[in-house]
């Protein structure tokens, strides 16, 4: 189903990045001052304050949040349009597609679009620029981006801009910012994904420069459905590695093995399976692009920006029915001079999907100068790992070499595929974002960029033979 887009505007001016640790709590878009310590609960409530730090009432008390859906398909009438039709705290004002029936070969009973605008009360729109037009699109709050992927890249420009109109044409009373919550990859192209990060930077930098009455700068937060990184353990992570607990890292090792032969070995799963013909860049499809990224957004969500891959070398094995690669080994030298050690499959016997479904295996080590982080297990059994930080360096030499547990009343758990509830933990970051709320940064534009940058090299350098910059 592939949307009528706008051409993408002119390209802004670069500006600056906003320090990491201010961008990890939010309030709507705008940073708050640090990093917050953590609570290992799964509780994500959070208290909102007033700009000299005394508390206010929420400004969501008395209204709900438009969110329009663009994309219906598989994902959308599966997970995200039940979601925010059990959430009290949002309504689906709008729903997107070019199709008015959809398709899915993962679930050939879909919905019409006829069938869902009675279902969920929302009004339906074949393409972006209809709903830009609307009334719909004036009063969004924000946008779950669930399209193919060579969409994205349009889809969100349009958005972003859609942000930075409400921006330019706003009063001092204020605006209507403008949330996107994009599936993931968020793009497979390097350069759309580097133009992205750019484009939110720039609003970002004209945020910090607004006037304290105005809410955001213009977009009030760009996420990637990632969810394993809005999970306590990846906050927990991410806080022991900024702590300088772990001194500079200097390695990381991880494995992610998936049960999805179903989908990569099945000549019918075409999306999945073969490259995008609309994107001249893209050198294959299978597991690295569907299922590696996550593995990819969740070390660099933790690890932070320092890491910048500089060289990757990739060997992959592929479906001998489909040509999809279902497995690969990777190193990634980065330039301060870290590697990384990556690997990923499909062929772990079972199904993700199946009831009961079988789990992925996920296996993640960081090294670094003063200590050591582990977190392993399988993802439909919570009690099959933990996270636990492994001291290198304290006063007290008997503890050197030992274990201590983090969020120990959770064990291990990595993606958020419930079908039930009222919504991932992402989903509900972006709709505390538009009832201007604090909300937890999980996986911004930069570990989206740097997402692709490696998954993309790691398909050239598969196909070179040679180490990919």
């Amino acid at each position: 189903m592939l949307l009528a887009l706008l051409a993408p505007p002119a390209p802004p001016t670069p500006c600056a990045l906003m320090p990491l640790s201010q961008r990890i709590f939010l309030r709507g878009a705008s940073p708050r001052n640090g990093f917050r310590r953590l609570s290992c609960s799964r509780s994500m409530s959070s208290t909102r304050s007033t700009i000299d730090g005394s508390p206010s009432a929420s400004p969501s008390a008395s209204r709900t949040a438009n969110v329009v859906v663009i994309g219906a398909g598989w994902w959308s009438q599966g997970w995200h349009l039940p979601h925010l039709h059990r959430n009290e705290r949002a309504r689906i004002s709008a729903i997107v597609d070019s199709s008015p029936h959809p398709k899915s070969n993962l679930n050939p009973k879909l919905e019409t679009l006829s069938s869902l605008a009675k279902k969920y009360r929302a009004n339906i729109y074949p393409s972006v620029d209809e709903l830009l037009k609307s009334q719909d699109g004036h009063e969004m709050d924000g946008a779950i981006i669930c399209t193919p992927h060579s969409t994205h890249f349009n889809i969100a420009v349009q958005l972003i801009q859609e942000g930075k109109r409400r921006f330019d044409e706003s009063s001092q009373a204020g605006h209507r910012p403008m949330n996107i919550l994009i599936e993931k990859p968020i793009t497979t192209n390097v350069g759309q994904a580097r133009e992205l990060h750019r484009l939110i930077l720039e609003r970002s930098e004209a945020e910090k420069c607004a006037s304290a009455g105005l809410i955001g700068g213009g977009v009030g937060c760009f996420q990637i459905n990632h969810s394993a990184n809005f999970r306590p353990q990846a906050k927990a992570a991410r806080e022991i590695v900024e702590s300088g607990k772990l001194g500079e890292i200097q390695h990381v090792s991880a494995s992610f093995s998936s049960p999805l032969s179903w989908i990569f070995d099945d000549p019918a799963m075409v999306p999945w399976n073969e490259p995008d013909p609309k994107d001249s860049e893209m050198l294959g499809n299978g597991f690295a692009w569907g299922q590696q990224s996550h593995l990819v957004s969740w070390i660099y969500h933790v690890v932070g920006k320092d890491l910048e891959p500089d060289r990757v070398f990739c060997g992959m094995t592929h479906s001998e029915k489909t040509g999809a690669d279902v497995s690969h080994s990777s190193t990634v030298l980065c330039k301060n001079g870290a590697v990384l050690s990556l690997s990923g499959t499909s062929l772990l016997p079972g199904n993700a999907h199946s009831d009961p479904p079988v789990g992925k295996r996920v296996e993640i080590k960081i090294y670094g100068s003063k200590g050591s982080l582990v977190y392993a297990g399988d993802d439909q059994d919570s009690s099959s790992g933990k996270l636990e930080w492994l001291r290198g360096e304290d006063e007290d030499e008997n503890k050197i070499g030992a274990a201590e547990m983090l969020c120990p009343n959770l064990g291990f758990e990595f993606e958020e595929l419930e079908q039930d509830g009222d919504g991932t933990r992402s989903l509900q970051a972006m709709i505390r974002s538009c009832l201007g709320e604090e909300y937890y940064a999980g996986a911004d534009s930069l570990v989206g960029l740097r997402s692709v940058q490696i998954i993309d090299a790691m398909y050239r350098s598969h196909a070179s033979g040679n180490c990919e910059y």
